[in-house]
């Protein structure tokens, strides 16, 4: 294993498991002591992670406990959904540092351009090491290309080299649903769990699916694509068309008293005969996607995160009713599901999450550069 491989596999570590020894290390890591010595040495001395302190044991000396500096450098997440549109700043940690709301709905690159720099304008002075962009739609991840997002009327838009151009630092791109996977990794909310499906709920629908805690895209990087598959019930629908907020809200219209838009949770205040049921048909189905996602995958845990305005509590007990009814039996150890509801910037957040995963690999190249003779 090169140097610069074994740099990144240490920091990596360090990351996931702060904090944490040298001695740790190597036997996490399988290197000898000198190995792990050697690169933790190049990742302190580039002020990338630091030292946490002393942990002592019985016998022998106190062990130094390593983990991330999440001053060292910031990065930029980018939110654009159907939903909403938000830049934030975050530390290598995942704290918010700034944030920025900026237009909802199409926009063309060069208006995001326009904002961004807008943004960091307000944070001069931060050392920004990387940009990551998460997007409603398909994405080509490893060639930065939006390959068609309805929310934003893009199609083939090479965003990632665009503002790379405009400002000179690595961009990143993921679906949102992806990033979100991510930044639970990276920002630790997985804890020890070795896989998991991670499902975001909007105006579309999609999953995140995290195997042996390396993000799995298939074959054509549309795995976790659940929105646009067929409901099992023989009408040729799909589960988009039955089960997004948007198709929910279309369907209970003409049945509710208030003509003002108004949000899922809401429709909880206005239990009426045709909104249960447009709430227990998309929470049926819903449950039966993540079900058979539980079931195809096994993962320790799935995840189902929407804003707080969606959470209707009428819709979360149907979805959590049908995945109960329909998840793997076979085994006292059953998938569990949870519900993210409580924020509103968790897909700029995963964005950063992803920027900030893939720095770690461009902060261990500069650690081992730095230190050629």
């Amino acid at each position: 294993m090169s140097a610069p491989n074994v740099t990144a596999r240490i920091l990596r570590l360090i990351v996931e498991n702060a904090p944490i020894s040298q001695s740790d290390l190597k036997v996490r890591s399988g290197l000898s002591m000198s190995t792990v010595s050697q690169a933790t040495n190049r990742l302190l001395s580039g002020g990338i992670v630091q030292e946490l302190g002393l942990r002592r044991v019985s016998m022998g000396r106190p062990k130094t406990l390593l983990g991330l500096n999440p001053d060292h450098a910031s990065v930029v997440g980018i939110q654009l959904n159907a939903e909403r549109n938000l830049i934030v700043l975050t530390d290598l940690s995942g704290n918010i540092i700034g944030e920025q709301q900026i237009p909802s709905g199409a926009m063309t690159p060069k208006q995001l351009g326009d904002a961004l720099a807008k943004f960091l304008r307000g944070v001069e002075g931060k050392k920004v090491g990387a940009i990551g962009l998460a997007l409603s739609g398909l994405v080509d991840a490893s060639n930065g290309v939006c390959v068609l997002s309805r929310a934003l009327d893009w199609n083939n838009v090479a965003i990632a080299r665009l503002l790379e151009e405009r400002f000179s630092l690595p961009v990143f791109i993921e679906n949102d649903a992806n990033a979100l996977a991510m930044a639970a990794l990276v920002f630790g909310q997985l804890g020890h769990a070795q896989s998991a499906v991670i499902a975001t709920f909007g105006k579309g629908i999609g999953a995140g699916i995290l195997l042996d805690r390396q993000l799995y895209r298939g074959r054509h990087g549309k795995a976790g694509e659940i929105g646009v598959s067929l409901l099992g019930d023989g009408s040729e629908r799909l589960l988009e068309d039955v089960a997004s907020s948007q198709a929910i809200l279309q369907r209970v219209a003409g049945s509710l008293k208030e003509s003002a838009p108004i949000t899922l949770r809401d429709l909880d205040m206005q239990p009426t005969p045709g909104v249960l049921s447009a709430l227990a048909e998309a929470g049926q189905h819903l449950g039966m996607s993540l079900a058979n996602l539980s079931v195809a995958y096994d993962p320790d845990v799935v995840y189902l995160a929407m804003e707080p305005q969606m959470a209707s509590r009428i819709l979360l007990d149907h979805i959590t009713q049908s995945f109960q009814t329909y998840r793997l039996k076979l085994t006292p150890h059953m998938t569990p599901l949870q519900f993210l509801t409580e924020s509103n910037r968790m897909w700029a957040q995963g964005a950063a999450g992803f920027a900030v995963n893939k720095l770690l690999d461009l902060l261990a190249a500069q650690a081992d550069e730095e230190t050629v003779p």
